[in-house]
């Protein structure tokens, strides 16, 4: 497997000269501030940080500069807080990939399934400055169906099975894994499949008693899954699409999962994707390191793309086909759910086939408007503060207020005119650094040339 071999990688933020220490005094000027979770836009604020917090929102005719603050201008610009992707998989991606989510105005991720002492190793590192990424809420080890573990590793592939999934094949084993998992320091749960009924229960009560959330694909009838207190269901909430349930019956079905609090995590992004791209252009993407089809395809390398490479040919038969006839009904449940009131958070599999990691949610975020009807509003409060709802966390993270966590994304235009304006990224404050313009293009710089070379190694930033 081709990993990369990495003499050092961890990218040490030494910005002192340019943006100041860490605990240094920002302020935003004259900004437009976007805050989605109140639903709230002020024109002309100054928004003052300091010590990697926000201090205060002040009208910016009557604020006063703190002495010593170090001033980012906001004129004409807007100002939301910093992305969550709700699905991604660490451990697939690599750590070359951290940084091009916060290129990306992703300043959080949900891991839904990675190798959890590497994991925790590049968040102990991203913690302490000396690496550029995003805030990382992790499962660690997918729970799986031993079945399926033994099926894959008898099959063989370039995954590192046992590293990624933990294999359970009754009640019993499925507690001692969640008990394991949370001596870890897991932060939730993730289940992907389940020998039986009763497995999945016991997962479901066992992660209550630890006080885990728990994550699960559609393992069981919607009803099963709502009667265990799943928190959130991945993807969707049944395959195939809910056919049999007149509409009123499914209408009520999502009113259920309202009430019960259950989250849809959403990746929409990745379900286009499986049905999108033939096996002949899935080829030529792959191998196209200089990014010619794809020019996000150019800042990946190593396992990944070693995986990409086996998934491509996994789909050489059209295996997705009959998935095909189905995604209309999928985007009508999706539909159905939002006017419900149903909660979704945004996620987009980073670690599949054609998810780059960071760029892809700005394409969801476009779906969630585009196919499924939500405002550019609803769309930005689901992915800025969705994750900080569902961790039950709204007090330290997921709006521009005072006393919250400054990880903010500052747009040279309008996301609530367009969405797809998320994309048009001046600068990104995170963890009290201020990355602008001209530093967010030289990471992307020194990622497409490790990429090209060495997949990592010896990556410093000075």
């Amino acid at each position: 497997m081709c990993r990369p071999t990495v003499r050092v990688l961890y990218w040490l933020l030494v910005l002192a000269a340019a943006s100041g220490a860490s605990a240094q005094t920002f302020v935003i000027t004259d900004v437009t501030v976007i805050n989605p979770r109140v639903r709230s836009v002020q024109s002309h604020r100054n928004v003052i940080v300091d010590g990697g917090r926000i201090r205060s929102i002040l009208a910016a005719s009557s604020a006063a500069t703190p002495r010593g603050a170090r001033l980012i201008d906001g004129k004409e610009k807007f100002l939301i807080p910093g992305l969550w992707d709700a699905h991604v998989h660490l451990t697939k991606i690599g750590v070359l990939s951290l940084s091009l989510f916060v290129v990306n105005g992703v300043t959080g991720v949900r891991d839904m399934g990675s190798d959890f002492s590497e994991v925790a190793q590049w968040r102990a590192q991203i913690d302490a400055g000396k690496l550029i990424g995003p805030h990382i809420k992790t499962s660690g080890q997918i729970l799986e169906s031993r079945a399926n573990v033994e099926r894959m590793k008898r099959e063989g592939t370039v995954e590192p099975v046992d590293r990624l999934r933990l294999g359970v094949g009754n009640p019993d084993e499925a507690r001692a894994a969640v008990r394991q998992l949370a001596a870890q320091g897991v932060d939730h749960i993730k289940m992907r499949s389940t020998p039986d009924v009763e497995t999945f229960r016991a997962v479901a009560d066992e992660a209550k008693r630890y006080h885990l959330p728990f994550a699960a694909h559609p393992v069981a009838l919607p009803e099963e899954l709502l009667r265990t207190g799943l928190d959130s269901v991945e993807h969707f909430l049944a395959y195939p699409p809910l056919d049999g349930l007149t509409e009123l019956q499914r209408r009520a079905l999502f009113r259920q999962m309202v009430q019960a609090g259950m989250y849809l995590s959403n990746t929409m992004v990745n379900i286009d994707g499986l049905v999108s791209v033939s096996y002949a252009e899935g080829k030529r993407i792959v191998e196209d390191t200089a990014g010619k089809l794809d020019a996000r395809r150019r800042y990946l390398c190593g396992y990944l793309m070693e995986d990409w490479r086996e998934q491509v040919e996994e789909g050489k038969d059209a295996p997705y086909d009959g998935f095909r006839k189905d995604l209309p009904n999928l985007y009508r449940d999706f539909r159905e759910m939002r006017e419900e009131g149903v909660h979704f958070l945004a996620g987009t599999d980073s670690g599949v086939l054609f998810i780059y990691p960071g760029f892809s949610l700005h394409d969801e975020l476009e779906k969630l408007v585009q196919d499924v009807g939500f405002t550019a509003m609803e769309a930005l409060r689901i992915a800025t503060g969705g994750v900080a709802m569902f961790y039950g966390d709204t007090e330290s993270f997921g709006a521009v207020k005072p006393g919250q966590a400054a990880d903010l994304v500052l747009l040279d235009a309008d996301p609530l005119a367009d969405i797809r304006n998320t994309r048009r990224i001046a600068g990104v404050l995170l963890k009290g650094s201020w990355l602008d313009r001209t530093k967010l293009e030289l990471i992307l710089r020194k990622v497409e040339r490790s990429a090209q070379f060495d997949c990592g190694a010896g990556l410093i930033v000075k």
